[in-house]
């Protein structure tokens, strides 16, 4: 059976050259390094769970076929996080909905999804989608602040702010249900 890794590295040797902006190499590297949290991103986000895999891919052949140069210095999951963030908002337009959150069962990723303790799934199903997608970007995909800033299309400022009005609705949730177990 063929991975959706091996696909977007099949799909990317594949692909007319617009110039020397990857090399084969460097793609190969970014493909593996960063399909799975790609693929993560894009099963919460895609408005439909079947096309998760779909629009990786197409997040990853649209990071190839970019016309900016590839800076090494750089960080190519908060580029590629983007690329998928606005690949599942066309699949979204082009189905006529709002892009949203989509809830996950264990089985439907269980490599890449990591499940929280209940109280803490149910708190977070909670936040406004703008805070859950900060703290997913921060804490699940381990971004720093200006490349889940970039990611978003916010300023670093705006990030912070969101960042921390979530973690403290998360944290008096938190503890208004500890509480609510102790008494």
């Amino acid at each position: 059976m063929i991975t959706g890794t091996q696909r977007a590295l099949h799909a990317a040797h594949h692909m007319p050259s617009r110039g020397p902006i990857l090399d084969v190499a460097d793609v190969e590297r970014i493909v593996e390094w960063h399909y799975d949290d790609v693929l993560a991103y894009c099963r919460r986000h895609a408005p439909v769970r079947d096309a998760a895999e779909d629009m990786a891919q197409e997040a990853f052949l649209r990071f190839v076929r970019s016309s900016k140069a590839y800076d090494e210095r750089g960080k190519p999951l908060a580029l590629l996080l983007t690329i998928a963030r606005n690949v599942c908002a066309d699949a979204a337009r082009s189905l006529g909905r709002a892009p949203h959150l989509v809830e996950l069962d264990e089985a439907a990723e269980p490599e890449t999804h990591d499940a929280y303790p209940v109280e803490l799934e149910s708190v977070l199903a909670g936040l406004a989608p703008d805070e859950r997608e900060a703290i997913e970007l921060r804490f699940d995909q381990g971004l720093g602040v200006a490349d889940a800033a970039c990611v978003m299309g916010i300023s670093r400022f705006a990030m912070n702010r969101l960042v921390k009005r979530a973690l403290a609705q998360v944290s008096d949730a938190l503890a208004l249900e500890s509480d609510g177990r102790l008494a």
